[in-house]
């Protein structure tokens, strides 16, 4: 699947801190919300290789679902984290938690959004190096989706 420009610009705005990002997250269609949140995922499995590595186990996965919804509940920003558990789950090819109800797109994109952030904010390299990473990112999805 496709890349849109709009998608690479929102991750770099959150990454940034732009105040755009909450813009163009509530300009998306529903449509374009499960495209973004396919991207979304590229973007969390390229952040995520430095700390996790190639292969995880669910108990580390757990732990780090965890620590990222702990943060964001310590700063008002309550997010789900089986959710969280489930991008990282989907991430390292592991049995999906959510198999007879789907969960909603804005649930995936808040928590996907919710690893970004609390990544962005544990790593101060990665917003110097954000448009090398969204390209990396491309690149990955691109080999996901099978364009």
């Amino acid at each position: 699947m496709r890349v849109e420009p709009r998608f690479r610009d929102q991750i770099s705005c959150l990454v940034l801190k732009d105040r755009r990002a909450k813009a163009l997250d509530e300009a998306l269609s529903p449509q374009d919300r499960v495209a973004f949140n396919g991207f979304l995922v590229s973007v969390v499995a390229v952040l995520l290789a430095p700390l996790l590595g190639d292969r995880a186990k669910i108990e580390d996965l757990a732990v780090f679902s965890g620590e990222v919804a702990a943060r964001h509940r310590s700063e008002g920003r309550p997010v789900n984290e089986f959710v969280v558990e489930e991008i990282l789950r989907e991430i390292y090819g592991i049995p999906r938690l959510f198999r007879t109800v789907p969960v909603e797109p804005v649930a995936v994109s808040s928590a996907g959004a919710a690893i970004v952030r609390y990544l962005n904010n544990t790593d101060s390299g990665i917003a110097a190096d954000i448009d090398r990473i969204l390209e990396v990112a491309v690149s990955l999805h691109q080999r996901r989706t099978g364009e």
